[in-house]
């Protein structure tokens, strides 16, 4: 105890906040006075932030932040550190739609429609003098502002995609489509290498990286309105070009087709930093993945070109960025918010954030008081091209563009469909949600008295159970009354609300909602169900068959084993259960570094010293699905072998001295001792499992994504990004309500055998 207490007072002496501020006015969860009688809530990435991870970065912040304290008395911030991208997603939506957003927040710029649909975000502009938002490049504002002039957040860095081409390989980068795959397969053929990478696997990147091109034609996703129109004449054409181009890049030899499993742009410059491929389409934050892995000769060889485009002569970038926004509903506090992201965003703060975490600078006056970024060769250059960005356009549809469009460019570049085909797939797909939104646009009524049926039946539930257990035995109503309680509202009132919601148009930003029948009709009616449902039914059934197999060849050794006295049974079962209780989310990073398709995938590269090619363990959709199902497999084993062993510690041992005295092989003896005794347990465990891999999902979405295209969607997967990427919180529910009754049907099939196992 007094060790932990020791290392406790060590990091607090040694945390930049208590060192600097002996009057305590910047704590890990504070910022200001205890005692300040205004109190602003504040969400925020951690990177940008006094708890950043980089000392030179956390410096900085908590510098700002006790400057506005010292500033601003009257103002204390409460702030919380925010987790993963799309944790820090989920959570917001969470909060919206429970009405507990924080008075700040830092969010990504694509996810401002979200907010904005269900009035959320409140406007700066009326805090915020107009001479200081035209020092902003003209995209943050035009992204941020509605048909009433309103802003409705600060960009608080940006970034611009481009060409990252090797100048020794490709002395003139190019400039056109044409010219990018005949230098790009010409070097493939000649270097053994990828000519050029990108990313084309199941993730926003892949859409937004490629809509510099879209837009460098003159094609629009939506319409001043808002609505989608990339499906329509003239925009359908420019689109299909651009997923011909990407399909084009496989064909003629100038891309891998393990470009369908790359969704992280880590995975762009890995290929780089390795030595596999001349060129790539990245971001200008790939810099600081380049030249820090890289010796100084080797960074030299890289530079960088506007994308490709399909005529010469044009320049396209799309930019991204976090921006900081207020959800504060209070005049008083909107005002403090306004003036706290403001502080935070001067230019004399920009300049020096900017260029610790190798961002750029939103704001144009920062390229004129900060030499670096018009001397250094790379910002300069990425300053120019910002003149020409555009931002994903601020609309509630496009997350459900961008899921379509990922969708389209797996079938494109897989060759599943034509780009005609794939794009008039995607734009029906866009339009079946767009109706759909438009008809849960009106607010929900005032009284809604469906609302409270959950509830209600969840008490009226709760008190028949109480009330038959009272007639059972009164004495066991007390101890078993906090029980049933816990049980009726985080599970029975649960599962009433997911139908009831199913029944809507809900979507998952708390936006309005009526009651309809279409969420369960569309999802009944998906012409993608099918497929999805015999992708599951494959992943269920060789995951359920290989964890029964390989928890029986596990478990049965090491019984052996215990029965004979051989030491290191314990350290065997521990290795083993260890795999069961990693996270599933790590697990699928885990095994997507093991599979990954380069000289960074451990698998190819251990196959690379024995002349193997390398595998398409990710980008093949039959390698995909057995890549999934293996690593569901490896984690699920784990307590198949668990329930099995208890099984066998349970067989009696005069059994197994009767088998030794008989003679039996180990093939006999398992065969008519130990299979017979374990039909319990066996049929115990086929159901449970079957219950986990039902409902796996989140191993899948960072192995795989669910691609390429769909071929690794299962079910469960499927109702995940209802949920969070196209935001239909009623179809999530709908699809939810269906594996509800499938779970319980599972459940009491596992009831019954329990209660079988038990009866004498």
């Amino acid at each position: 105890m007094r060790g932990l207490v020791a290392a406790a007072l060590l990091f607090l002496a040694a945390w930049p906040g208590r060192a600097q501020a002996g009057d305590d006015l910047v704590t890990p969860i504070r910022i200001g006075r205890p005692d300040a009688p205004l109190v602003l809530s504040m969400w925020a990435q951690q990177e940008y932030s006094h708890l950043a991870a980089r000392p030179d970065m956390a410096a900085k912040f908590h510098q700002i932040f006790r400057d506005f304290a010292v500033a601003h008395p009257d103002v204390r911030i409460d702030i919380s550190v925010m987790p993963a991208l799309e944790l820090h997603k989920a959570k917001l939506m969470m909060a919206a739609a429970n009405g507990r957003l924080p008075d700040v927040a830092s969010i990504d710029s694509f996810w401002v429609p979200l907010f904005m649909a269900g009035k959320h975000i409140k406007p700066l502009d009326p805090f915020w003098p107009k001479e200081d938002r035209d020092d902003f490049l003209p995209f943050t504002i035009d992204t941020l502002s509605d048909p009433a002039g309103h802003v409705y957040g600060m960009w608080h860095g940006t970034d611009c995609r481009v060409l990252y081409y090797r100048k020794d390989l490709v002395p003139t980068p190019p400039s056109t489509w044409d010219e990018l795959i005949a230098v790009a397969s010409r070097i493939a053929r000649e270097k053994k290498i990828s000519g050029y990478v990108f990313n084309a696997g199941r993730w926003e990147g892949a859409v937004f990286d490629h809509l510099p091109m879209f837009w460098g034609q003159g094609g629009e996703l939506v319409d001043d309105n808002g609505a989608p129109v990339f499906g329509l004449p003239p925009h359908r054409e420019k689109m299909v070009s651009v997923l011909q181009f990407m399909r084009d890049t496989v064909t003629k030899g100038a891309s891998p087709s393990s470009v369908l499993a790359n969704n992280d742009y880590q995975q762009l410059s890995s290929a780089a930093i390795a030595g596999d491929t001349a060129m790539f389409l990245g971001g200008s934050w790939q810099l600081r993945d380049l030249e820090p892995s890289l010796s100084k000769e080797q960074f030299a060889l890289w530079d960088v070109a506007p994308i490709p485009q399909r005529k010469a002569g044009v320049v396209s970038t799309g930019a991204g960025g976090w921006i900081w926004v207020s959800f504060a509903k209070d005049p008083a506090k909107q005002k403090a918010a306004a003036g706290l992201i403001q502080f935070i965003e001067q230019s004399k703060n920009v300049g020096v954030i900017s260029q610790l975490a190798h961002q750029l600078p939103a704001r144009s006056s920062v390229y004129q008081q900060f030499p670096y970024f018009r001397e250094d060769h790379f910002h300069a250059r990425f300053g120019e091209w910002l003149a020409e960005a555009r931002a994903r356009p601020a609309v509630l549809i496009y997350p459900t563009i961008s899921e379509q469009l990922q969708l389209a460019i797996g079938y494109a570049v897989s060759g599943d469909k034509t780009p005609e085909a794939a794009v008039d797939g995607a734009w029906a797909a866009v339009l079946k949600v767009a109706s759909r939104q438009r008809a849960g646009e009106a607010p929900p009524p005032s009284f809604d008295p469906l609302l409270f049926v959950p509830a209600i039946l969840t008490v009226a539930l709760l008190a028949l159970g109480l009330f038959a257990v009272w007639r059972e035995n009164r004495a066991l109503v007390g101890w078993l009354a906090p029980a049933l309680a816990l049980a009726a509202a985080f599970l029975l009132y649960p599962m009433l609300e997911l139908i009831r919601l199913s029944g809507t148009n809900a979507t998952t930003e708390g936006a309005g909602y009526v009651y309809t029948a279409s969420s369960l009709t569309s999802v009944a009616t998906d012409p993608e169900l099918p497929g999805m449902l015999f992708i599951t039914l494959l992943f269920v059934t060789a995951s359920v068959a290989l964890q029964l197999l390989i928890g029986l060849g596990l478990a049965v050794p090491i019984d052996s084993a215990r029965r004979r006295g051989t030491w290191g049974t314990m350290f065997a079962r521990t290795a083993v259960v260890s795999a069961w209780v990693i996270p599933g989310v790590l697990i699928g990073v885990l095994w997507r570094i093991l599979l990954m398709e380069n000289r960074a995938g451990i698998a190819n590269y251990a196959g690379s010293f024995f002349g193997l090619p390398a595998m398409p363990f990710l980008s093949s959709g039959s390698f995909a699905l057995a890549s999934v199902v293996m690593a569901n497999v490896w984690r699920g084993s784990a307590f198949s072998m668990i329930l099995q062993f208890a099984g066998l510690m349970r067989i009696p041992k005069e059994l197994h001295e009767a088998a030794d005295l008989e003679g039996l092989t180990r093939l006999q003896r398992l065969r008519w001792l130990i299979l017979p005794q374990l039909k319990p347990i066996l049929a115990l465990n086929l159901v449970l499992i079957t219950i986990s891999t039902l409902n796996t999902f989140d191993m899948i979405l960072p192995l795989t994504g669910g691609g390429p295209a769909r071929q690794t969607e299962v079910i469960a997967l499927y109702m995940y990004r209802a949920a969070f990427y196209s935001l239909e919180a009623g179809r999530s529910a709908a699809i939810a309500t269906v594996m509800l009754a499938l779970n319980l049907a599972l459940a009491f099939i596992a009831v019954r055998v329990m209660r079988k196992q038990a009866a004498p």
